[in-house]
């Protein structure tokens, strides 16, 4: 019993597939419209779907307007394929949004349901209006206008000062110092007497020498009378004349170097420190003081090559000391030298500073200023710089449209950047928003109304 029981559920189940492959009864396929030459061949769950419907009348279920997607779908239904037995539809009156159908999938073609077309009366896409309503606005920057800077128009320099004449005292011979007769800070003039060595033996050395000439002097003049009365030959006068020059020059290098046992000024100034006291013995390597004049002093610096044609004899400069920052030293250029240096590509240059107040002291260190003619640049921001490979680049706003300029940096200073453009004064730079920027494009700027 069980195996005729088994048998007829197979034979049920073989009819049953047979309906769900063959189709639907007369009476339900006789209401779906013709295949469209689009698409004449099923799938087999096309087929399948079909079969589901047509079963529909026996179950009670309504079979137009209610049923899942078939090969023809009523008007309103959410059907998977046209009514021709293609996916995309062209226009569709029911279903999700369509683009020209109401309520349906996007369709192409068909009253049915379907998946995306191109025009439809409600939907997720619309004709004639998107996400992006009336159009992307023009990109918003932000500027800042250009100025004019001069630069070049002075230079800072430090240097050392020196006095106009700066002496180291020594004696001229080794000896015992009998007298030091000045003291330290003292102003002194040249010839002044500063110390004395003991000269003894210079003092008798010219004294012989002296007596010598004397001697000398007599021998030619008994001489010379001789001669006269022939009683002498010229060869005699000669020799005694001879004599004469030799005494005379032994006498002048006798009281040579007496004069150096006496240690005298060799220039006007002021004396520095005194090292040494009467009783020191004292040799010519010996330094017993220095003497500085500082009526003026003289500042040594070095300027850069770049402004070596511009600097010139009498030039004016100011200067500060930097141990008195406070006060300011009118002077001139005084000295200039005739090559640069190669090591350091520098020109060394002299200034002269008036010290009549004398508070400036040699070896001073001070900070000179130069003023020049100088040279202007259109400065912009730091922000506005942009590089490619053709170099860098600024954007311009002229009447709401964005122009590339190129440019050529001059210098950088931590507010503004001098660039070598052609820019004018109170141009609009874009300092943000440089990323959206092209040739020719209309921006906003921050601020203003929107072209």
């Amino acid at each position: 019993m069980w195996k005729l029981t088994s048998l007829g559920v197979v034979v049920a189940l073989a009819a049953f597939l047979w309906f769900k492959i063959n189709g639907a009864p007369q009476d339900i396929s006789t209401s779906q419209p013709a295949p469209s030459q689009g698409n004449t061949e099923n799938s087999v769950a096309q087929r399948a779907q079909a079969g589901n419907q047509s079963d529909t009348p026996r179950s009670g279920r309504p079979t137009e307007g209610n049923g899942r997607p078939s090969q023809g779908s009523s008007e309103g239904g959410q059907g998977r394929q046209n009514a021709q037995g293609g996916r995309p539809n062209q226009a569709s009156e029911g279903g999700r949004p369509n683009q020209a159908g109401g309520g349906g999938r996007p369709n192409q073609a068909g009253e049915g349901g379907g998946r995306p077309a191109q025009a439809g009366n409600s939907g997720r896409q619309a004709q004639g209006s998107g996400r992006r309503g009336g159009g992307r606005p023009p990109p918003l920057v932000v500027t800042r206008p250009a100025t004019m800077a001069l630069i070049n128009d002075r230079l800072k320099a430090v240097g050392s000062g020196t006095a106009m004449a700066s002496v180291s005292v020594v004696p001229l011979s080794s000896g015992m110092l009998t007298e030091v007769l000045v003291d330290s800070g003292q102003r002194v003039k040249s010839g002044d007497v500063l110390a004395k060595i003991d000269n003894e033996s210079e003092l008798i050395a010219r004294d012989r020498a002296a007596r010598t000439v004397a001697d000398a002097a007599n021998d030619a003049n008994r001489i010379a009378k001789l001669v006269r009365s022939n009683t002498a030959t010229s060869v005699e006068l000669d020799r005694a004349r001879a004599t004469l020059a030799d005494a005379e020059l032994a006498l002048r290098e006798a009281e040579l170097k007496l004069s150096r046992r006496t240690i005298t000024a060799p220039i006007s100034g002021i004396v520095g420190i005194v090292p040494v006291d009467k009783g020191n013995y004292v040799t010519t390597q010996t330094e017993l003081s220095t003497i500085d004049d500082r009526s003026t002093i003289i500042v040594e610096f070095w300027v850069p090559e770049s402004f070596a044609n511009q600097v010139s004899i009498k030039q004016p400069v100011e200067a500060v000391a930097l141990a008195n920052p406070s006060k300011t030293y009118d002077g001139f250029i005084s000295g200039i030298g005739s090559r640069i240096e190669t090591d350091s590509r520098t020109l060394p240059v002299q200034a002269t500073l008036n010290n009549d107040s004398d508070s400036l002291r040699p070896g001073m260190s001070f900070e000179l200023q130069l003023r020049f003619a100088g040279q202007e640049y259109p400065a912009v921001n730091p922000l506005s710089i942009q590089w490619d490979s053709n170099g860098s680049y600024i954007w311009k706003i002229v009447e709401d449209k964005a122009s590339r300029v190129p440019v050529t940096i001059i210098q950088r200073n931590p507010e503004s950047v001098l660039v070598d453009a052609e820019l004018e004064p109170g141009d609009a730079i874009v300092i943000e928003g440089l990323l959206s920027l092209r040739p020719g494009a209309t921006v906003r700027t921050q601020g203003g109304r929107r072209p």
